[in-house]
């Protein structure tokens, strides 16, 4: 959202185009005022602004020469390539009701932070029954839960409620530690890689590792 359009779409389409086709885009609309005021972006109007470019990048991936009129992203006719091999699926982070009629409305995914279990698999139901309301199949919308514990039964629920993906948390520590928790969690994520139901596209299924920091952190 803080990011021009046109530069983000060139750049993820030729990091798809490179990969072949192994692209998944998150997005989210951001919390920090601040920084997206001094990047353009009005606090105010940051979710209207992220609509209008979802809409306009899969325009600029799908179209020979692509023109958007919206209220916070213009542009006339224009050419840009390479093509992503496919259309990147974009998943949506957050976890409000807001953020869920999103995702049916713009998405291919949800990516949930799992802060608080039992909300975001409330929210799983939320979101497939407004996936219904809206005319979309259920598994039109694949599910990334993002900052679970390397453990078995924090992990088995999402599991259990059809989550294609667990995104593992990987604690900042010294470079000696670290490795051997990459050890114990890759012999724990390949046990659990054929537990999971498939996603459908290129939006693979299984465990992943994510490293989160505090922000300033090194």
């Amino acid at each position: 959202m803080q990011r021009d359009t046109i530069h983000t779409a060139k750049t993820v389409a030729t990091l798809d185009h490179l990969s072949g086709g192994r692209v998944l885009f998150g997005v989210g609309g951001g919390w920090n005022r601040p920084e997206m005021e001094n990047h353009g972006t009005a606090y105010a109007t940051r979710f209207q602004k992220l609509e209008e470019q979802l809409q306009a990048l899969r325009l600029i991936w799908g179209e020979e020469e692509a023109e958007f009129h919206g209220r916070h992203v213009q542009f006339g006719p224009k050419w840009c390539w390479p093509k992503p091999a496919a259309q990147p699926p974009i998943f949506i982070g957050g976890e409000t009701d807001h953020t869920l009629r999103r995702i049916v409305r713009y998405g291919d995914g949800w990516l949930p932070r799992v802060r608080d279990p039992a909300m975001v698999l409330a929210g799983i139901a939320k979101l497939r029954g407004l996936a219904r309301a809206a005319g979309r199949a259920e598994d039109s919308i694949a599910i990334s839960a993002f900052g679970l514990p390397a453990q078995e039964d924090a992990i088995a629920p999402f599991r259990d409620a059809g989550v294609g993906r667990a995104i593992i948390a990987l604690a900042p520590g010294p470079a000696d530690d670290t490795m051997r928790r990459l050890d114990r969690y890759a012999t724990f994520v390949r046990g659990w890689c054929g537990t999971v139901r498939p996603q459908k596209r290129r939006a693979r299924s299984g465990l992943m590792l994510s490293q989160q920091r505090r922000i300033g952190s090194r």
